[in-house]
């Protein structure tokens, strides 16, 4: 769109231009006729002919040269604002892309961060889980220490109490089978030789 602007405004300026020479050359040309008529009425008319075609043909070749060169200036003027909005265009381009990679690069960090941050937190509740599995194990070996000892405490106990029951039911029986057996070998006259030995002896002791 700009492109074409610029090729309007070239066109713009050439057809001042030959307007202006034009209006100016046409006067001129009566002008010089009006005062040369009699001198070329006496000439050839090819002669007349010749001059105003050499003039045609100037002219022709003025409004080319200044068509080339207004041509040549706006075409500098346009390529060069042309290539000034490359270099923007170029330039904003250039940045962007350097903020696309910074951002890029922000982002690479961020999951970075990220993996290590989940790393570490992996690590953790690993770490955790291993320690409350071992606090567990521990808790429950502990527990189990405990009621084994009980057991045996226990199991000590009701072996101690069934022992002297033992020993007292032996004992009484013991008490009993001797006393039968007493009963059974002793007569009366060792009944009394055997109380009167014990008088004597708690006498001796007195």
């Amino acid at each position: 769109m700009s492109r074409g602007k610029g090729l309007f405004e070239i066109f713009r300026k050439v057809f001042l231009l030959v307007g202006t020479f034009v209006l100016v050359w046409i006067p001129t040309g009566l002008i010089w006729a009006s005062e040369h008529g009699g001198e070329a009425a006496s000439h050839e008319g090819g002669g007349a002919t010749k001059d105003l075609i050499a003039r045609f043909i100037n002219f022709g070749l003025m409004v080319i040269i200044l068509f080339v060169v207004i041509r040549k200036s706006s075409m500098k003027d346009f390529f060069s604002a042309r290539r000034e909005s490359i270099r923007k265009k170029l330039d904003e381009l250039k940045q962007g892309k350097e903020l696309a990679e910074k951002k890029v690069r922000e982002l690479e960090q961020q999951l970075k961060a990220f993996e290590e941050e989940k790393k570490q937190i992996l690590e953790q509740y690993k770490a955790e889980g291993l320690a409350e599995k071992e606090r567990i194990i521990k808790e429950a070996k502990e527990r189990a220490e405990q009621i084994l000892q009980q057991a045996e405490f226990t199991i000590q106990r009701e072996l101690e109490a069934a022992r002297a029951r033992l020993r007292e039911e032996v004992a009484e029986l013991a008490a009993k089978k001797a006393e039968e057996i007493i009963s059974n070998q002793i007569t009366d006259k060792d009944q009394e030789h055997l109380v009167s030995e014990f008088i004597e002896r708690v006498e001796k002791l007195h």
